[in-house]
């Protein structure tokens, strides 16, 4: 599995503007299901470092848990593509 390169994504990026780009793409990884161990992997990090960004993600939308952090992706997530069904 190739990264996620947020310069194709604008648009989902947008849904997204409190985290910054490395936030964005570990958050966006570990909301479509990969372990943080394979995130390290795929982006060349340390395990330790994908917890810090996971966390430091969390914090900004305040969830109380990786969970909360998991289900505020799938959310936005379904209204952004929501959004993009009533443009048609």
């Amino acid at each position: 599995m190739a990264n996620i390169d947020i310069t194709q994504f604008p648009e989902l990026r947008e849904v997204f503007p409190e985290l910054t780009a490395v936030q964005f793409e570990t958050a966006m990884l570990f909301a479509l299901g990969v372990s943080q161990k394979d995130i390290a992997l795929l982006r060349s990090v340390s395990y330790p470092a994908v917890k810090q960004t996971l966390a430091s993600a969390k914090l900004k939308f305040e969830p109380y848990s990786l969970h909360g952090l998991f289900t505020v992706f799938h959310v936005r997530l379904a209204l952004f593509a929501l959004k993009g069904c009533r443009k048609r």
